[in-house]
């Protein structure tokens, strides 16, 4: 690596304990909770999310999966996400939420029956998309609530490939020689799944679809790489 590298360079040292689990982010920006279902359940028609915040409320929320309802086995779960539908229609150039009827609100924070806080009744919207796993980085800078690059980098690509940046190929081979099997097998899948959530959902920022293109192009050239030549890199111990 070259002494002239600026210092400032993206690095998962950046990136805090709470900025790791991306729905849990997601949710906070939306100021309700992170909610699960239980495996196996049905989606629901609404869902009760708790309120940590009344402000920037969400007015939807997306049961999102990757496998036809039809497939699920009993421990399947499809991820639930908040959203806001002003933003997703400023952010994104598809349309998955059905139209509200005309003189509909926002909906409005209450407190529940022996519970504590608040909570909002929110209408579900089922979505079937090709990679589950990556819509709320997806939807974090799809819907402006994000500006971090080195965010979004870091849970594409590892440190010392990031510290290659600019230059594409410099990334690839590091990718290729420094990530052990299971590593790349994680990056090459979520990768190509936030580019093709990309290519069916279509978010406006040019920005962030460059970041993530280049993220995916690396993952691809780092692929050929190890296919040309499989001893160059590091192999996953079993454990």
């Amino acid at each position: 690596m070259s002494g002239s590298r600026p210092h400032s360079l993206p690095s998962n040292h950046h990136i805090s304990a709470e900025d790791c689990d991306l729905l849990e982010l997601l949710c906070s920006r939306f100021n309700v909770a992170k909610t699960i279902l239980e495996p196996a359940s049905e989606i629901p028609t609404t869902l009760d999310m708790r309120v940590k915040q009344d402000a920037h409320i969400p007015s939807h929320v997306l049961a999102v999966f990757d496998i036809p309802e039809s497939e699920w086995g009993l421990s399947y779960q499809p991820l639930l996400v908040p959203i806001r539908v002003d933003l997703f229609t400023r952010g994104f150039r598809t349309k998955i939420i059905p139209p509200s009827p005309p003189g509909s609100t926002f909906p409005v924070p209450h407190c529940a029956e022996n519970a504590e806080g608040q909570f909002v009744t929110l209408p579900v919207v089922p979505l079937l998309v090709p990679h589950a796993p990556s819509i709320p980085l997806l939807f974090l800078f799809g819907l402006g609530l994000e500006t971090r690059s080195h965010l979004l980098c870091c849970h594409l690509l590892p440190a010392e490939v990031i510290g290659e940046f600019p230059a594409p190929p410099a990334m690839a081979n590091s990718m290729a020689t420094l990530c052990s099997d299971d590593q790349f097998r994680e990056h090459c899948k979520f990768n190509q799944g936030l580019w093709k959530n990309i290519l069916s959902l279509v978010p406006r920022d040019s920005h962030f679809i460059e970041l993530a293109k280049t993220a995916w192009m690396v993952t691809v050239e780092a692929r050929r790489i190890r296919q040309r030549n499989p001893a160059s890199h590091i192999t996953s111990v079993p454990n």
